[in-house]
């Protein structure tokens, strides 16, 4: 961004100031301290434009530390928060992946199941038969004793 010179006034002064900054920006920055500084005068009317000049800057200096410390503690909470989700992250795969398979122990179980039933009604049907069959046998053999009995 270009250099540009901007013309302020403060307290009654001018200043020029180059800046690579909006000339709207320094401007909102000048109405700031020119009406901090007033306050500060009008507060104290002993109070010189130097002296509200270094009263304002210890504020801005305050405000700016206070603000880089919220801004650290800030991003150590993302930080912290980030590591908890990647954390959740991971812990969610490993449950999904336990998931996945406990389901497929539980289809293979079902299907064994499924099995099992399907050879214990097959079994149930061949000893029905062989039953069926042996009361035939039973039931023919039975005319055929009579008859030898009655000779």
């Amino acid at each position: 961004m270009p250099v540009t010179k901007v013309k302020l006034t403060i307290c009654g002064s001018n200043y020029i100031v180059s800046t690579t900054d909006s000339e709207e920006y320094v401007n909102q920055l000048a109405e700031r301290l020119d009406t901090d500084m007033t306050e500060i005068m009008t507060q104290n009317p002993s109070a010189s434009v130097a002296a509200s000049a270094v009263i304002s800057a210890l504020s801005y200096l305050d405000e700016l530390n206070k603000n880089a410390s919220s801004t650290d503690n800030m991003r150590a909470q993302i930080k912290d928060y980030l590591e908890d989700a990647a954390k959740a992250k991971l812990e969610a795969e490993n449950a999904r992946r336990q998931v996945e398979k406990l389901t497929a122990e539980l289809n293979a179980l079902k299907a064994q199941q499924a099995a099992a039933a399907e050879a214990a009604v097959k079994a149930a049907q061949a000893e029905e038969k062989a039953e069926e069959a042996a009361a035939e046998e039973a039931a023919e053999e039975a005319p055929a004793s009579e008859e030898s009995n009655e000779q």
